[in-house]
């Protein structure tokens, strides 16, 4: 074993998930100064505890014990763990493209839905999660515009037909809104409550799912 260099990794790991030497030890079920022993190369792990460090910060023991100065497997870790996002971001411009090109607007929020689902699935199986709330966040807000704008579609499809007499789906509406300001005011503001409460039901939800739990029990290796 590279001594100095396992001992400068572990330090470099710890801090990167912002742990104090308690709190590592907590999670390895070791004391604190096992901890400070190995940071000082007073004392090394054993193997089995060398496989429960690696998992826990998501690293193979090669990456320990070898002094890899590019870190490029940390990086690809790190990479990974914004995935979530594009996939969130995706999820977005699928939405608004859909509207876009006049395709259905509930069919448009339902793969939007489904997206959105992917984005915490992927988090939760391939990332440490540690951009859990973040993502959460993103999400909420995305949510409340995709809503809004569903529910606003849907609204003034029933003021026009009840202007019109005409049945309408999605598309023109052939009519000069500004002739109708006063009737369109009401869905629209509606639109944007109904966005707001999905938000806030969405932000609620999973703010207390299990990736948006502090790192250091997401993280904790069983006993």
């Amino acid at each position: 074993m590279e001594e100095k260099t396992f001992s400068k990794k572990l330090i470099q790991l710890r801090k990167k998930f912002h742990l104090t030497q308690q709190e590592l030890a907590d999670q390895l079920h070791v004391s604190n100064k096992t901890i400070s022993r190995w940071e000082t190369n007073e004392g090394y792990p054993d193997i089995d505890l060398l496989v429960d460090i690696a998992e826990f910060f998501h690293v193979s023991i090669d990456y320990l014990l070898k002094d890899h100065e590019d870190f490029k497997e940390l990086d690809k870790f790190d990479l990974i763990s914004y995935i979530p996002w594009m996939i969130s971001l995706l999820g977005i411009l699928t939405y608004y493209i859909f509207n876009k090109l006049s395709i259905p607007f509930i069919f448009s929020f339902i793969v939007y839905y489904f997206i959105i689902r992917f984005s915490y699935q992927f988090l939760t199986k391939y990332t440490d999660r540690k951009n859990g709330k973040t993502l959460v966040k993103l999400n909420t807000i995305s949510s409340f515009f995709v809503v809004q704008s569903l529910t606003a579609q849907i609204l003034l499809i029933f003021v026009m037909m009840s202007i019109t007499g005409q049945i309408f789906i999605i598309g023109d509406y052939n009519v000069n809104f500004s002739d109708y300001a006063s009737q369109f005011s009401t869905p629209i503001v509606l639109s944007y409550l109904v966005g707001a409460i999905y938000a806030f039901i969405h932000y609620k939800g999973h703010m207390t799912d299990e990736y948006c739990q502090n790192i250091k029990n997401s993280n904790k290796i069983s006993s």
